[in-house]
């Protein structure tokens, strides 16, 4: 095979062959290897410079268990698109106002630094910073003091920036006074209900007419879909009631069990702290003198003192150990001090206490039997669930199965909601979550199937067998006479309050207020609470609440209700000035500003965006979130 390549070889077409495809091999492995520099790590470039996936992946993983955190479980793959969209937003506006911070040259001194991390209310202690409790901080966020200040740095940054930019951005005082309007404008309405039970019962019709009733309504009298079952349970919670238990098994569990039941020790307090020696013996003799804590906390007002409650709270929760030895030592409904404290003065009434340790053992005896035999019952299951599965695995039918294996067994004709033909639920034994998938297993199942052990929930199996399945049928009229008759009156009545109902709106629309229509028709008026577009009164449905809107005063609508129907007419809008409501005005103009300065700010990062040329690597991207 050489000699032959040699031969060819000393052809000049040969060569010439030889050496192109020499260059075509040297060129592509050249080719690829730049191929190969330019699939980096780089997800996208912001004014040439690269981002490292890295950043983009911190970020996403920090916003995905953010979202894990608030809705337990995987995100789905949707779900997990949008949080690395919001991740690269949030790396792509970091990475462009470091741009822009660095072109205008803003910077963040140490000193401004530090004094915003000291004025973290979460690293305090008493009102100064804690460097203790500034670590346990950082370190239950998974953050190490150097990432922690660089956060802080960064953002202090990004607000000189940002705030400059936003600063003048105001709503205009006419676009505030039309929001007020429009979202206080209170509506006030007056209604009366016309019920269906409230009208006369007509006399019943004719047979005829009552089987036509029948023949129209075919759904109302329509029996469900039903299966005649056989089913067998073998069920922890079947078994347990049956498990013997000594008092000495129950004994044991307790002294296993009784650390984990602890609880510590913990006070409800009303505390007051003066400033110094007179303040607080003038407070103490008041207050020992039978002052309630209302009148305490007024006092120590005025005086310039402090008094605060604290709530089952622990040793350690309180704030001076001065203070904790004495709250933890005094009897209950009883006022102490003054005692000194590092910065004055306190005095105390212990409203509540609760002993540290574990319950006694008469108040959890009956709970830990219960779990005993819960515990004793799912061994059993354990040992008997192979046994069972062998006999059914021998087509053993299921009436014929030992009856030493601890099995329940049922047999009926039950439909899909577990209810049997007369409306009752099936009794079929063990949990809601055990009965409810026995349900669901035999709708899903055929007739014929054999019988298989199933593990269902709490611990428990079941297996069933179908012997008839019954599709759903109109029943026949003799047999369901009765409910037809009770049906045809039910809608007899529910059309006469219709009728009297369209009545009354139709004087009220025609000039006549409501409340002189109602008098004529013998119906009482009830005034609704006033509604506004952002605040719906207790009762009143969102759909009357719409339509209230839609009236013009005078003016009535007409609606269903669960017993017959509703007639309510506009009396009267409300429209209130900034004047009359200044806090609310203020909260509006507070709001449309803040809208607008957060647009501003949007607008402001996508101008530099476009200016810093933002480019994504959208096949890298997508690998952070699939």
């Amino acid at each position: 095979m050489m000699s032959r390549l040699r031969k060819l070889l000393e052809n000049w077409v040969a060569r010439v062959f030889f050496v192109l495809l020499f260059a075509v091999f040297v060129f592509w492995g050249i080719a690829n290897v730049f191929t190969m520099a330019g699939s980096s790590s780089t997800v996208a470039h912001v004014n040439g410079k690269p981002v490292d996936i890295s950043v983009l992946q911190a970020e996403y993983q920090k916003e995905l268990t953010q979202a894990e955190q608030s809705s337990p479980g995987q995100p789905d793959l949707p779900s997990r698109e949008k949080i690395a969209q919001a991740a690269m937003t949030t790396v792509l506006r970091q990475q462009v106002l470091a741009q822009e911070e660095r072109a205008l040259g803003i910077a963040a001194p140490d000193v401004a630094v530090r004094k915003t991390v000291y004025g973290f209310q979460v690293f305090q202690t008493n009102g100064v910073f804690d460097k203790t409790k500034f670590v346990e901080v950082l370190q239950a966020n998974n953050l190490s003091q150097d990432e922690f200040l660089a956060l802080v740095k960064t953002q202090l940054m990004s607000d000189q920036l940002v705030q400059a930019v936003i600063a003048g951005v105001a709503a205009p005082a006419e676009l505030n006074n039309q929001i007020f309007a429009f979202v206080s404008e209170q509506r006030i309405a007056a209604a009366v209900n016309i019920s269906a039970s409230a009208q006369t019962p007509p006399p019943l019709p004719a047979d005829a007419v009552l089987q036509r009733y029948w023949r129209n309504h075919p759904a109302e009298f329509t029996a469900p879909a039903t299966r005649t079952v056989k089913i067998v349970i073998l069920s922890p919670q079947t078994l347990a009631p049956r498990q013997p238990v000594s008092d000495a098994e129950i004994a044991a569990l307790y002294q296993q069990t009784s650390a984990q039941t602890s609880v510590p020790a913990s006070r409800s307090v009303q505390v007051i702290s003066a400033g110094d020696a007179a303040s607080a013996n003038q407070l103490a003799a008041l207050w020992k003198a039978g002052a309630d804590w209302k009148k305490m906390q007024a006092v120590a007002a005025k005086a310039g003192d402090s008094a605060i409650e604290l709530d089952n709270a622990r040793h350690d929760q309180i704030p001076s150990p001065a203070l904790a030895d004495a709250v933890f030592a005094a009897a209950p409904n009883t006022v102490t001090g003054p005692i000194q404290g590092p910065l004055g003065y306190f005095l105390f009434n212990v409203t509540h206490a609760i002993a540290g340790g574990a319950p006694p053992l008469d108040q959890v005896s009956a709970k830990l039997k219960q779990q005993i035999q819960l515990q004793k019952a799912q061994a059993a299951v354990d040992q008997d669930v192979n046994n069972v599965q062998d006999a059914l695995a021998g087509q053993t039918p299921l009436d014929h199965l030992p009856g030493n294996l601890g099995l329940v067994a049922v047999e009926g004709t039950l439909d899909a909601s577990g209810n049997t033909p007369d409306g009752t639920p099936a009794p079929i034994p063990g949990g809601a979550d055990l009965r409810a998938a026995i349900i669901k297993a035999i709708f899903a199942g055929h007739q014929g199937d054999p019988a298989q052990l199933i593990n269902g929930p709490d611990g428990g199996y079941f297996a069933f067998t179908i012997d008839q399945i019954t599709p759903p049928a109109v029943q026949p009229y003799d047999l369901v006479r009765q409910k037809v008759a009770v049906a045809w009156i039910q809608d007899a009545l529910q059309r006469e309050a219709e009728v009297k109902a369209a009545q009354l709106l139709h004087a009220v629309n025609s000039g006549q207020s409501l409340d002189a229509a109602a008098s004529a028709a013998g119906y009482s008026v009830s005034i609704l609470p006033a509604v506004t577009r952002n605040a719906l009164p207790s009762g009143m449905s969102n759909q009357l609440a719409q339509i209230i809107f839609s009236l013009q005063p005078g003016q009535a609508t007409m609606l269903q209700t669960t017993d017959g129907f509703t007639v309510a007419a506009l009396s009267d809008i409300n429209r209130p000035t900034p004047q009359d409501d200044p806090a609310d005005a203020g909260q509006v103009a507070q709001a449309m500003t803040k809208s607008m300065q957060d647009d501003t700010a949007a607008s402001f990062i996508a101008g530099l965006q476009a200016r810093y040329k933002v480019t994504v690597n959208t096949k890298l991207f997508a690998q952070v979130y699939q």
